[in-house]
């Protein structure tokens, strides 16, 4: 697997929270993942998954996933997710000013020619899983798929933690977003949280 030693570490750890998600998830369709962590969340989906759906916007990063997981059900995107179409920037500098920087912490900023779509786009009859790992970009990623999760009712998991206030919103309100849009929180794995339809529990 390719990829620096801290990404790798960080990285794995967060696959551990995938298998947790995957738990919870009745169906195997067709999965929407973003924030392609090298590779290693789309070739574990794509074990499960008729179709993995990927996004990593950074080209080098994208190239390390293309390498790393050759799967021919993984459909690659290098683009961003958000709420609007536009262009955008990456960014490897620590937001949290600390000296460490690796590739997983990648984040996009303002400027740039990386296309910004919507998970709307895609279209999809079916989806089952919408997963997000786009440092503090979930919500506007979410909110790029509102028909999405009205027609398909996929469970929803996304990591909630500092990086939200770096672009001027709270745990709170991405939570509130979220049960606003029909779902009910399921459970928390460290700094993941997984939702699912209120109407499951009825």
């Amino acid at each position: 697997m390719r990829g620096s030693k801290e990404a790798l570490k960080w990285g794995l750890r967060d696959l551990g929270y995938l298998e947790t998600v995957l738990r919870i998830v009745p169906g195997r369709t067709a999965v929407v993942q973003a924030g392609g962590n090298l590779g290693l969340f789309p070739k574990r989906l794509s074990t499960e998954f008729e179709t993995v759906f990927v996004f990593e916007p950074a080209a080098d990063l994208f190239e390390l996933m293309t390498l790393n997981a050759p799967e021919p059900n993984i459909r690659r995107f290098q683009a961003a997710l958000g709420d609007r179409r536009g262009l955008v920037g990456t960014s490897r500098v620590r937001r949290d000013g600390k000296p460490n920087a690796h590739e997983g912490i990648t984040h996009v900023v303002p400027g740039g020619t990386i296309p910004t779509l919507l998970i709307d786009d895609l279209a999809l009859p079916v989806c089952d899983l919408v997963y997000l790992d786009v440092e503090g970009a979930e919500l506007a990623a979410l909110r790029g798929a509102v028909d999405t999760l009205a027609r398909c009712r996929p469970v929803v998991a996304l990591e909630i933690n500092k990086n939200l206030k770096y672009v001027g919103l709270t745990e709170q309100e991405v939570i509130g977003w979220v049960t606003s849009q029909g779902y009910s929180h399921a459970l928390s794995i460290g700094s993941d949280q997984a939702f699912v339809p209120a109407e499951w529990s009825v």
